[in-house]
């Protein structure tokens, strides 16, 4: 099964809006992280689980899809 790439953004758990920060920084557990829309900090650790569970559902929604196409007709019903 062939399942195309996809990114999945740390989001703001107050606003909602992509997270961004220095290109170079490097978060790791217990860090906050500044929300530049909102102002409001983000804990590092939150954020990463609620982005893990998007890209579960993610995967979860394309392999259905894929599963779906290749088993299209395949349980016919007879009158």
């Amino acid at each position: 099964m062939d399942i195309p790439d996809f990114k999945v953004s740390l989001k703001c758990l107050f606003c909602g809006e992509t997270l961004e920060g220095p290109e170079d920084a490097e978060y790791q557990s217990g860090d906050l992280i500044k929300c530049t829309r909102c102002g409001e900090e983000n804990d590092y650790d939150s954020v990463l689980e609620v982005a893990k569970e998007e890209g579960v559902g993610q995967v979860k929604e394309m392999v259905e899809d894929q599963l779906q196409k290749q088993f299209k007709g395949l349980f016919k019903k007879y009158p």
